[in-house]
């Protein structure tokens, strides 16, 4: 297919798949070498990722969950949470109860307006 001078628009999408993959490999000496294509990951989260990320063990982040210690989103099943609100947690220090209940205050004040 290199050798192929057709238009675009008169590629199938199997071969416009076959040429953008072959494009990418191409280029792949643009990228730095640490840098991966990868696919965006999404910011919802389930448990066992954030086993992963906190190294927590499930009872402990149960637990964490009810004592609202824990950024959640969903305390449903399954709970759900923000990637991003997990790890600004962990950088953050891990919050005690009672910061994390003036945070929570603070928001519900400030939706009321």
């Amino acid at each position: 297919m290199h050798k192929d001078v057709r238009p675009l628009y008169s590629l199938t999408v199997e071969e416009f798949k076959e040429l953008s993959k072959t494009i990418a490999l191409d280029n792949s000496y643009l990228l730095k070498p640490d840098e991966t294509i990868q696919e965006p990951k999404s910011d919802i989260i389930y448990l066992d990722e954030v086993i992963s990320l906190t190294g927590y063990k499930e009872s402990t982040v149960y637990s964490k969950v009810c004592r609202k210690e824990i950024p959640v989103i969903s305390t449903g099943r399954p709970l759900a949470f923000s990637r991003e609100e997990i790890l600004q947690w962990m950088k953050d220090g891990r919050p005690t109860v009672a910061e994390m209940l003036a945070i929570e205050f603070t928001n519900l004040k400030n939706k009321k307006k």
